[in-house]
This record gives structure tokens, C-alpha cells and sequence, in this order.
């Protein structure tokens, strides 16, 4: 049998988030139709990351109905904005940023029975360089204004017919036209 107990220690802040982003959506008052009722709300950060769709409800479908508002995705970004700011300066260190993925991404590969991987190792890889990216005043001080910019953009993006929320019934983004010259 396996020793996981060092593993689950290394992200308690994940587990907070968790059961923040569950107690959000239950004051929100969100409910669920009853087809869905029957399902416990899983919580967000599941998965740690990735693209697309599935990704994205799966980052930001709190109460798993189908659908994302903009106050699920709000509150949950909130929330991991707050959980990486660990020393609670109001802004978050590339160390913090990439300790707070890392947590979430601990915690999916433990929910799956996985142990770290070379995936894993690129992963947090690519969180120092999401981390350049989305630290747009380049001063090594992530904020919640440069988060909230970033959310606004994908949100928008995810939001194909403009209805403020996102769901399955949004089309799929046309890919940008590439300039022949």
C-alpha cells in the first residue's frame, strides 16, 4: 500500500479552495435543475488546467449544471487570486502563482490515483510561462486588475453567442483569419 499522506499534506490551500468555491455557489443560492440534483457539486479547479470546453467547466462549473455564469467565474477566479496570495499583499509573486496551480494540480493527480509525471513536470513548467504572460506590466507583481483583464477577455471568448453565460449552446470560436501577406 501506498504512503499518500506526504502527497495530500502539500495542498491544503487547494482543499480550502475547494470548499470556498462550494460554499460560494451555495450562498450565490444557486441551484440545480432536478436532473442534476442528484449529483454532489464537485466544486471547481478540476482540472488544474488545460484548454477548451471541458476544461473550462470543468475550471469553472461550480454547481455542474452545464452552464458557467459570470459570477461562477468570478468567484472562483477570486478565490484562487486570493488563495495565491499567500502573504496577503494584494498582488502574486510568480512563486505564488506557480504554488497555487501546483496545489490544484496535486490535487487532480491525486483524485485520479495518479503520482507526478513528466505531464506534471511540464505543467508546472508552463505555469512560470503563463505566469511572464499574464504579468502584463512585466514587474513581477501579479494583480487583481491584470487578472480581471485576463478574465474579462476569456470569458468573452468563451461566451460565443454573447449571452453572458457560457454553456454547451455556445458555438464553437471561428479560427482567426490568417493574414496571407
Amino acid at each position: 500500500m501506498k504512503n499518500t499522506i506526504p502527497f495530500t499534506r502539500t495542498f491544503p490551500r487547494a482543499a480550502a479552495a475547494v470548499g470556498v468555491a462550494v460554499l460560494l455557489s451555495a450562498c450565490a443560492g444557486t441551484t440545480t435543475s432536478p436532473a442534476t440534483s442528484a449529483a454532489p457539486a464537485a466544486g471547481p479547479a478540476r482540472p488544474a488546467g488545460g484548454h477548451g470546453l471541458d476544461a473550462f467547466f470543468g475550471s469553472y462549473d461550480a454547481n455542474r449544471d452545464g452552464i458557467v455564469t459570470r459570477a461562477e467565474y468570478d468567484a472562483i477566479r477570486l478565490q484562487r487570486f486570493r488563495a495565491a496570495d499567500t502573504n496577503g499583499d494584494g498582488w502574486v509573486s510568480e512563486a505564488e502563482y506557480v504554488a497555487e496551480f501546483e496545489d490544484r494540480l496535486k490535487r487532480q493527480y491525486f483524485d485520479q490515483g495518479r503520482q507526478p509525471d513528466k505531464a506534471y513536470e511540464n505543467s508546472i513548467k508552463q505555469a512560470h510561462v503563463r505566469f511572464a504572460i499574464v504579468n502584463r506590466a512585466r514587474d513581477g507583481k501579479f494583480t487583481l486588475a491584470e487578472d480581471r483583464d485576463i478574465a474579462d477577455k476569456t470569458f468573452k471568448g468563451a461566451d460565443t453567442n454573447n449571452d453572458g453565460k457560457v454553456s454547451k449552446e455556445d458555438p464553437p470560436r471561428q479560427p482567426a483569419a490568417r493574414d496571407a501577406n
